[in-house]
């Protein structure tokens, strides 16, 4: 059998067979003595039908099958005997059938890229660390009041904090914008909703019944599709206004989040408990970002092919689109790929880099953490140790959390190679910064 790889472009390969006959007939003689033992032919008993008969009948369908699958076998033994990693199936171009008997065939074969040596000394980055104090515990406790206080309707001015209705239409010059007739409500909590600050400032301090207008410019990423990324004139009342009372944090209070002993000291407890949990993954992201960020920069160069880019950049729109249902878009348009394309070598980079330190490292999947992992993540639901079951019982949600956990295994092997500098900041800084 003559086999040749040869250099395309690229990444590309092609791998030229040709096999020669005496092998597929061999093959074909095994296949059809195989058959012969299988079907029934009137007048002959299994085993005993005439070779010729058989030729007539199955020979082409036997030839066919034999070759399909010395060309699945040549091409596997091939890569693994040349050492080859290769990222896409294998494109099996110009095949024919010879003179003489025989086949040849050409392979396309797609490499993966290589990342090259890096000096992880001279790599330096710096990130941020943090811990929960007791401040932030009192401070995620008054969002829990916030969440549960009791609204009661004011004729006072209104302040920062308060909820308030109002009734307005927005104007390009002498063009209503939104609605398209009449005016249009909107609930807005002062200080939290996300309606611009020309508006929050101009609403306190008013009453109900009275009225404004200001030219304020709207966000592109604002709610209201018509007003979104323009300047308009908005003219509006204020036709209703609450002030919030918070809950006394008591028994009942503690109980509602689920701290059964109903003591305010066991929710702090639990309140830190999560915090820190939260805080130690988003400072771990951060490490992540950071690192494998300058250690993109140092292999720029690598080669990606192009079909592995509009693969990943397809997964990244797709999932774009399935966020865009999950926060209530309805039918949103699919976006075009190519909009994801430098996220997708990013993405394609950071992979190659983790897979090659994996390999290059002999880090192996530390199966306690990701049982820690695992637990992590069935806190967050009614029934932790049913949903612990579940992933273990299911292989592609396992896998998922094995990858996370080789990823951080890595990231984690690479911080303490490079120079990572780390500075101390609030608790609020990191957090809101991952929002």
């Amino acid at each position: 059998m003559q086999i040749s790889i040869d250099k395309t472009e690229g990444l590309e390969r092609n791998l030229t067979v040709e096999i020669p006959a005496d092998k597929i007939n061999s093959s074909v003689a095994k296949k059809l003595t195989e058959i012969s033992k299988q079907v029934r032919i009137p007048g002959f008993r299994p085993g005993k039908i005439p070779r010729n008969i058989l030729n007539n009948r199955y020979g082409k369908p036997a030839r066919q099958e034999v070759i399909g699958d010395m060309v699945n076998s040549v091409i596997v033994d091939a890569i693994k005997e040349n050492d080859l990693e290769i990222s896409e199936t294998p494109e099996v171009t110009e095949a024919k059938d010879l003179d003489d008997g025989g086949y040849s065939f050409v392979a396309k074969l797609e490499l993966m890229p290589e990342i090259p040596a890096i000096d992880y000394s001279s790599v330096s980055v710096k990130t941020e660390v943090s811990e929960v104090s007791d401040k932030d515990v009192d401070k995620m406790i008054k969002k829990l009041q916030k969440q549960k206080q009791e609204w009661k309707v004011s004729k006072a001015k209104i302040a920062k904090g308060d909820l308030t209705t109002i009734e307005y239409l927005a104007k390009d010059g002498k063009n209503q914008v939104h609605p398209e007739s009449g005016m249009e409500k909107m609930g807005i909590l002062l200080g939290e909703s996300g309606v611009p600050d020309e508006l929050v400032n101009a609403i306190i301090g008013m009453k109900v019944g009275e009225k404004s207008s200001l030219d304020i410019g709207f966000p592109e990423a604002f709610s209201v599709k018509e007003m979104a990324g323009k300047k308009l004139t908005i003219d509006f009342n204020i036709s209703d206004h609450k002030k919030g009372k918070l809950p006394k944090v008591d028994e009942e209070f503690v109980k509602a989040f689920g701290v059964e002993s109903g003591k305010e000291e066991d929710l702090k407890v639990e309140i830190k408990d999560n915090l820190t949990r939260e805080l130690s993954n988003t400072m771990q992201s951060k490490v992540r970002d950071v690192v494998l960020a300058a250690l993109r920069d140092k292999v720029k160069g690598v080669q990606i092919s192009s079909k592995m880019i509009d693969r990943e950049s397809t997964a990244l729109a797709h999932q774009a689109m399935e966020q865009a249902k999950q926060m209530g878009v309805e039918n949103p348009e699919h976006p075009d790929h190519k909009a994801f394309e430098e996220k997708a070598k990013e993405r394609i980079i950071n992979s190659l880099i983790i897979n090659n330190v994996s390999k290059s490292e002999d880090i192996k999947v530390d199966y306690t953490k990701v049982r820690e992992k695992i637990i992590e993540v069935s806190q967050t639901f009614e029934n932790p140790p049913q949903i612990v079951e579940y992933y273990y019982k299911t292989p592609e949600l396992l896998s998922s959390i094995e990858n996370t956990v080789m990823e951080s295994q890595v990231v984690e092997w690479l911080a303490s190679q490079i120079d990572l500098k780390e500075k101390k900041v609030a608790f609020d800084k990191i957090m809101d910064a991952s929002v």
